[in-house]
């Protein structure tokens, strides 16, 4: 059969790759899309009476399989044994997967086996249709054509339509729709009494925005990398941060202690020493939010050694600032480094008369003759011309930026330090292009050019123009302080701040109309108190917190700030936390709520912090609650493994596509779902990218994925607060979950029964739902499970409540 049977085949093994399996795939043969093609490896063993005479469990050589349901059964024996042994074996696999399907459904359809010189084809139940030679099975001939009748691709596509008319989902229901629609997850709640006093201290300690007040908080509430403290066991290998050894680019870590950063002082000291002719480029990479503008600030501030001090100027290009199309944005990024250069060094008196001399002296000296000939007329007219020539130079951003860097780095001996801040904020093509803007600002002023970028942007760039050029460069690497640590600093500062600048005394009003004064200290007595109750008192939503935000520290204070401010927090908790009497005490659950819900309502896909693992689209074919849980479950059950590439819980997409298509998945679904959960960053790419995400790819479960599996799906708060956007097939079950809602939106509370029996429901059709899919494919629901995972979890939180909070036993996911 042409390029198979080039190589004579002997044993089983050749005649699997040399004959199979392009006969199965090739597109001149049977053309089979290989990803549906399986081998042994796939399938569960199973006993069957093999009259080969062995007696351990079986698996077919190759199965083929179309949206998760396998369609033929493929058996491959040496040329020394009868084929026929083959397809006896290949018909009692696939009777035995056709008898765990529902009466009447059988997949498995066709089998085929094969010794290499002679193949039979047939049906599952019947003696062989076909009996072919080998070597007469060749594009264009009639053997050929006969087994695409039976097995080929179109053929295989066609069988499965069949199938898929019994596996049509319903349409699905969400119970926000029978009571306000969109309306009301538009609704807000009012934000609690003490938001409007602790405002100011968040807008200036704890928002990412306010850049005039980082100068303070990189001196009094920087993180340093000695002064982080441990993850603990359940989420330190999902949430530390490593810097993994790459073969083409070089990465260091940045190390900071409490006065000193030793990697980028070194980089300094040495273009100090060399004084390069082009300047030097220093990448700064990170995830979002680690830290990247403040460690700068810092560095600049407390770090950098006295002598480098003396020797060093600097200047910051905010990119937040920047035009919406970088692309020929060279006098924005010269008007905005002239401006920074004089505002950051007031020592430098940049529009004296001395100065601009300085700065354009190259200017002056090719002039040198015409001001000499004008001498010749009068001093006057050449003094004229000279300040004529200065005033035009200084009005031109770019030659002006050109002789400023000539005179920091060529006149004064100096070191002329820019940075190019905030550029990780930016998208992806925003950020390539101020790379070329960097580089062109390089070779300008011959500066030392600090340039912040994501680290997925240089990971998954690195060898493409125009990151390219930076390849033999080293890049530094700054990983972000932990949660609880960041917070801590920040209320401290906050804490003071709030002596130092507020009233005596501070006024609100209670639920029942009562009119509260309390010291202005209760206010930091309250922040105090919050942060014991989520970071001191060991309890699991301190790593919900940490897990939500990763490596993200302006989402950690963004989150922090929303608990702070809440309307879900009500007057009588805070009055009960600030007054010490501990009536009301801040539960879990007021936690989880805020996170799910911030300043709405109710929840939504765009309401806060936290996502539906129930969620699914409906254009998503056969799509159902369990999916996004699947996936999940898989990646948290394998996350200490190490995959293809080497490191600990990557997978490769196309091996979790195979996994969770055997559950009766369509593969185009399972990757839909697999991009939610990574634009959700419930998941992550080996690339660092979070919009989307290919068979080729690898992704690990991130720290956010995990803790909504392994505790949020357990807590009554979290699975009661979804319930308004799951999408439900079963029409009676979403009207009344959204009459439980409706009591809730109609007296701004829902009492703790109303919650269980709001959950009891929704695990009822969960239950029900996973028997139904059950009965259809036999590989849904086993003993690992993502399904039996959360239908397990539902059952304890609503056994919790009912026992009133006993704790529950060991949890699988804890020791896998």
């Amino acid at each position: 059969m042409g390029p198979a049977r080039s190589v004579e085949a002997e044993t089983e093994s050749d005649v699997e790759q040399k004959i199979v399996y392009p006969l199965l795939c090739a597109t001149d043969f049977l053309g089979i899309d290989s990803s549906n093609v399986k081998t042994k490896g796939y399938l569960a063993p199973s006993q069957l009476d093999k009259q080969a005479g062995k007696k351990s469990g079986y698996y077919p050589d190759y199965s083929v399989w179309i949206c998760g349901y396998p369609l033929l059964i493929v058996e491959v024996k040496a040329p020394s044994i009868d084929a026929n042994v083959g397809y006896r074996e290949a018909c009692l696999y696939a009777r035995h997967l056709n008898s765990s399907y529902p009466h009447g459904l059988n997949p498995c359809s066709v089998v085929l086996a094969t010794n290499g010189n002679e193949l039979l084809a047939g049906y599952w139940d019947a003696e062989p249709v076909l009996r072919l030679v080998v070597d007469d099975i060749r594009p264009g001939s009639v053997a050929l054509n006969e087994l695409r009748a039976i097995c080929g691709e179109s053929k295989l596509q066609t069988d499965f339509e069949l199938i898929r008319q019994n596996l049509v989902i319903g349409r699905a229901y969400r119970p926000y729709s029978f009571i306000g629609g969109q309306a009301l997850l538009n609704a807000k709640r009012p934000l609690n009494s003490f938001a409007a006093d602790l405002s100011p201290i968040l807008r200036r300690f704890f928002s990412s925005s306010a850049q005039s007040d980082v100068r303070e908080i990189a001196k009094y509430a920087y993180v340093s990398s000695t002064e982080t403290t441990d993850y603990d066991r359940v989420l330190e290998s999902l949430l530390k941060d490593r810097v993994s050894a790459r073969r083409d680019t070089i990465v260091q870590a940045l190390r900071t202690t409490k006065g000193d950063e030793p990697q980028l002082t070194q980089a300094i000291k040495a273009f100090d020493n060399e004084r390069p002719p082009s300047g030097q480029l220093q990448i700064v990479q990170g995830g979002v939010g680690a830290g990247k503008s403040l460690f700068i600030r810092r560095y600049r501030e407390v770090l950098q050694p006295p002598e480098l001090q003396e020797r060093s100027v600097w200047a910051f290009v905010d990119f937040n600032e920047g035009p919406p199309n970088l692309k020929g944005a060279e006098n924005w990024l010269c008007e905005q480094f002239i401006s920074s250069f004089e505002k950051e060094n007031s020592d430098i008196d940049l529009y004296s008369e001395n100065t601009l001399r300085g700065i354009f002296s190259h200017k002056i000296q090719s002039r040198k003759g015409i001001y000499a000939a004008l001498k010749t007329v009068s001093d006057a007219d050449s003094n004229k011309q000279r300040a004529l020539d200065l005033a035009a130079w200084q009005s031109d951003v770019l030659t002006f930026t050109e002789g400023l860097g000539s005179y920091i780095g060529g006149v004064k001996r100096s070191n002329l330090i820019v940075v190019m801040d905030n550029v990780d904020r930016l998208d992806l093509s925003s950020q390539l292009d101020a790379f070329q803007l960097a580089l062109w600002f390089m070779g300008k002023t011959r500066a030392f050019v600090i340039l912040q970028m994501r680290d997925e942007t240089y990971e998954r760039h690195k060898n493409k123009p125009p990151l390219d050029t930076f390849r033999a460069g080293i890049a530094f690497h700054i990983s972000p302080p932990r949660f609880i640590d960041v917070v801590k600093r920040r209320l401290e500062l906050g804490i003071e701040y709030l002596a130092a600048n507020s009233p005596d005394t501070q006024e609100y009003y209670l639920e029942n109309g009562y009119r509260m004064i309390v010291p202005t200290s209760s206010l930091g007595t309250f922040l105090y108190q919050l942060y014991r109750e989520i970071f001191i008192n060991r309890r699991n939503i301190a790593r919900v917190l940490e897990a939500l935000s990763g490596s993200d520290v302006r989402r950690a204070l963004e989150m922090f700030s929303s608990i702070v401010t809440s309307g879900h927090i009500t007057s009588d908790v805070i009055t009960s936390n600030v007054l010490g009497d501990r009536e009301f005490p801040l539960a879990e659950y007021h936690i989880i709520r805020i996170l799910m819900r911030t300043d709405y309502r109710f929840f939504s896909e765009r309401s806060g912090y936290i996502h539906n693992i129930f969620h699914f689209e409906e254009s998503w074919d056969r799509a159902d609650n369990f999916l996004l849980c699947e996936i999940l479950y898989y990646l948290s059950l394998n996350r200490k493994r190490q995959g293809p590439l080497g490191l600990e819980g990557y997978f490769g997409v196309a091996s979790v596509c195979d996994e969770v298509e055997r559950l009766g998945y369509p593969r185009e679904t399972v990757l839909h779902g697999i991009n939610y959960l990574l634009r959700k960053q419930l998941i992550g790419a080996d690339d660092f990218n979070y919009t989307e995400v290919t068979e080729d790819e690898c992704i690990k479960i991130q720290a956010s994925g995990f803790i909504h599996l392994r505790v949020l799906s357990e807590r009554l708060e979290y699975l009661y607060g979804v319930l308004p956007v799951t999408p439900i097939t079963e029409k009676k079950v979403a009207e009344d979950l959204g009459d439980i809602i409706q009591r809730e939106s109609q007296r701004n509370f829902a009492t703790p029964r109303e919650t269980a029996i709001a959950v009891a429901k929704f695990e009822e059709y969960l239950r029900y739902e996973a028997a139904r899919l059950r009965e259809r494919n036999p590989f849904f629901g086993g003993n690992q499970s993502g399904v039996g995972y959360v239908l397990t979890s539902i059952s304890g939180a609503l056994r919790r409540y009912s026992d009133r909070g006993r704790p529950s036993g060991q949890n699988e996911l804890d020791f896998a």
